[in-house]
């Protein structure tokens, strides 16, 4: 029987060492490559940052420009990067793809290239006097922010460089590229000239596995796989090392496995006697115990063992199953309770509340949601640590508050959930009120006092839902609905919920309505004052729905910014007010565009793009445009909007801030913003003619103005008190139904057409 175990052993170990050998030696072989491949990829993009930098340096580009008559600077400078960069070859072309210098001097016919081909990232050849590079190529730009290239510069590195003592080192295998073309072309090897004349004959397969050559004195192993491409043509890279390192000696393996064997024999032999009576027994028993553990029975009492091994065993087992005790009570509470502030959890709160209203189904009861204000504010300006702490005694508060009856949860992040298990005969607001006034003591947290505002929304068993769901669904619905409205409660009632449904319904519909022609732009002029015209309008969004009709800016802009559509609505405002902009121009009106933009689009640095590619499409002055951005989109990142407007400034489009005096920029912040007028909010204007106050306050903006040199309009003039007032202050334009109420294109023609600014002031004689 022995015999029969040693002969198959050595049989079965012997094929499994061949297949594993050469399973190592192909899994080797593959590594290598891919780390050829790696170190040769990261020539390329050494290469490709090199360039890169050369071709934003403004020394270089200046020599460029004039290389026509001073070659000699350009090559030194040339030659400095090429040094730094570990280039064998460097060399400029102009824009049509002529060489105007090379360092080392080459022929220009070798040097004179499509070098969009060598531009994108990956592994690009070329042959220069029959020597074969790695080659890389950047566009050189004069003014970086233009579409033209002015040059193309190029630097590359000789294919028999790439393979240096370092690489040869780490893979141990020689390592040779060779272009198969209508016949084998070695371009660089690492093997002797007998071995590579050899390889050369071969026919190469790329197959992704190990393959066979001989030459006089060996039998070779190779791999091969594609390195880039020359001329259209893969550029293989071939691994190949000599059979007899790469496989063991069998024979020399057979008489150790025989001689192992025969011990392994002798010696299982011998324990056979001991194992049966010291250690069979006891293991069998301990099998029972593990399989017992196995099926979630837990054992009190042990198998003991005169051996060490077994007794060991026993312990260790024993061990487990305390260890899985333990992390079953850890699993089971962090599935039902939350580990920062102790609290249950969402699927705690959860099953109470169904349990609740199965065991008690004609019981009233009351579920609130509750949501921290601007807690994502007091992180990120005391720190995450100091937010936990808030939650921690947010929970400690609500958990003393508490009293028979009241479940309390921590559902997630700032979101806390109540359930009330009996309001029968009380009013859900008072509920709410009890819990809303324990915020109203500020938390000390790290020395520092906080008041914490909050949300909640209130739903009620069964008069809104009588599902636990339901019931969590209306508590959201409600707790939305007061959320940033500054109250601290709000009822659940039907009406949100239909609010809520037809709002996430527009949320979906909104990129179908702008390919449906659904939305409209509307055009309220702006009369310039002094000069007694229209030279502007404003253009307006409107939302004509199918279904729901008239829907207000105010209600899908919002949704549109959460979306992201906002994107594609101001893209397509511009577009139309660009469009009406030219019709009214072939009739004679110079009339200039007002566009809104929100916060989204003050970042989106696409935005000056699409504008000036507008600019060009319609072939208009960019003067006829004015980007109008509220005052808080604005101060929501100063940093950020200042660098868009800046840029959008210097493409000469005119600027405004929307709503001023409504947000909360400083002095400090206004004047560093490159805008050109303000846009006095309509709450200061609707009852000008009436209120002092208000006089005052108009005064008092456009002497800012004046001071800091902008323009200003002044939106919702409604009489001509308010006009004459304005005209007396030097307010730049007025803007409100006075003049006009927002109008389609067409009826606004009509109204152009019948304008007459003596109409509208009280002085007409002047």
């Amino acid at each position: 029987m022995l015999t029969l175990v040693v002969l198959v052993t050595l049989y079965t170990v012997q094929s499994a060492t061949y297949k594993h050998s050469t399973g190592q030696l192909m899994s080797y072989a593959q590594t290598s490559a891919s780390v050829v491949q790696d170190k040769i990829e990261n020539r390329s993009i050494s290469l490709r940052d090199a360039l890169n930098t050369l071709s934003k340096d403004f020394s270089f580009k200046q020599l460029i420009a004039t290389s026509e008559d001073d070659t000699a600077s350009l090559l030194s400078a040339l030659e400095n990067f090429q040094a730094r960069a570990g280039a064998d070859i460097a060399w400029v072309q102009d824009k049509d793809g002529r060489n105007i210098v090379s360092s080392p001097v080459l022929p220009s016919q070798d040097l004179n290239i499509d070098a969009a081909n060598f531009l994108p990232d990956g592994i690009h050849w070329h042959s220069v006097e029959g020597t074969v590079y790695l080659v890389r190529s950047m566009p050189v730009k004069f003014v970086e922010s233009s579409r033209n290239i002015n040059a193309w510069v190029f630097m590359g590195i000789k294919a028999e460089n790439l393979f240096n003592e370092r690489l040869i080192s780490l893979t141990e295998m020689n390592m040779s590229l060779i272009f198969i073309g209508a016949e084998n072309r070695l371009v660089a090897t690492t093997h002797a000239a007998e071995e590579a004349e050899f390889l050369v004959q071969q026919t190469i397969l790329v197959n992704g596995e190990l393959n066979q050559f001989s030459d006089e004195l060996s039998q070779w192993i190779y791999i091969a796989s594609e390195l880039g491409r020359w001329r259209d043509m893969p550029m293989e890279l071939v691994l190949s090392t000599v059979e007899d390192k790469a496989y063991l000696s069998y024979n020399s393996l057979l008489g150790q496995l025989i001689f192992i064997l025969v011990i392994a024999a002798v010696m299982a032999l011998v324990a056979a006697a001991l194992l049966s009576n010291g250690i069979t027994r006891p293991v069998t028993r301990l099998v029972d115990v593990a399989n017992k553990i196995r099926q979630g029975k837990y054992v009190e009492e042990f198998p003991k063992a005169s051996t060490n091994e077994v007794e060991s065993l026993s312990g260790a087992i024993h061990s487990m199953q305390e260890g899985i005790k333990k992390r079953e009570e850890e699993i089971q509470y962090l599935a039902y309770y939350d580990s920062l502030t102790h609290l249950p959890n969402r699927n705690q709160f959860k099953n109470h509340l169904a349990e609740n209203i199965a065991a008690h189904p004609d019981r009233q009861l009351a579920v609130l949601m509750m949501d921290l204000d601007r807690f994502k504010e007091i992180n990120d300006t005391i720190g995450h640590e100091a937010g936990d702490q808030l939650l921690k005694e947010i929970a400690n508060r609500l958990k003393a508050f508490a009293y028979d009856g009241v479940f309390i949860a921590h559902i997630g992040g700032d979101e806390f959930a109540i359930v009330v298990e009996d309001i029968t005969g009380r009013d859900p607001k008072a509920v709410a009120e009890n819990f809303s006034g324990l915020f109203d003591r500020p938390f000390v947290i790290e020395q520092l006092s906080l008041d914490v505002d909050i949300s909640m929304g209130i739903a009620t068993y069964p008069q809104d839902a009588q599902s636990s769901e339901g019931l969590l669904q209306c508590a959201d619905i409600a707790l939305y609905s007061c959320k940033g409205k500054h109250f601290p409660y709000a009822i659940y009632q039907d009406s949100l919920n239909k609010y809520s449904v037809q709002r996430l319904s527009l949320m979906s519909e909104l990129r179908g309505a702008l390919a449906e022609g659904q939305l409209q732009l509307f055009y309220q002029p702006k009369l310039a004052i002094s000069e007694r015209k229209i030279t502007t309008v404003e253009c307006l969004i409107r939302w004509i729905h199918p279904v729901h009709g008239f829907i207000p800016p105010d209600e899908f802009i919002p949704l549109a910014e959460q979306t992201g559509a906002i994107r594609d609505v101001t893209h397509w405002g511009l577009r139309v007010a660009f469009k009406q902009y030219k019709q009214w121009q072939e009739l004679g009106y110079d009339i200039g565009m007002a566009v809104n933009i929100s916060a989204i689009d003050l970042v989106d640095m696409q935005l000056p793009t699409y504008v000036a590619e507008l600019m060009s499409e319609f072939d208009v002055d960019n003067t006829m445009l004015t980007l109008e951005v509220t005052e808080s989109a604005v101060m929501s990142d100063p940093e950020s909007a200042l660098k868009a407007l800046n840029t959008l400034r210097r493409m000469g489009i005119t600027l405004s801030i929307d709503d001023f005096g409504t947000g909360y920029s400083s002095m400090a912040q206004l004047k560093k913003m490159p805008v050109d007028e303000l846009k006095i909010d309509k709450a200061f204007v609707l009852d000008l003619a009436k209120s002092e106050d208000d006089k005052i306050m108009v005064r008092t903006l456009m002497s800012l103005a004046q001071n800091l040199g902008l323009k200003t309009v002044a939106e919702g003039v409604e009489d001509g008190e308010t006009l004459k007032f304005l005209q007396e202050v030097g307010c730049t334009k007025a803007q409100g139904f006075y003049m006009s109420r927002p109008l389609p294109a067409d009826k606004f023609n009509d109204w152009l057409k019948d304008f007459n600014a003596d109409d509208f002031y009280l002085d007409s004689s002047k």
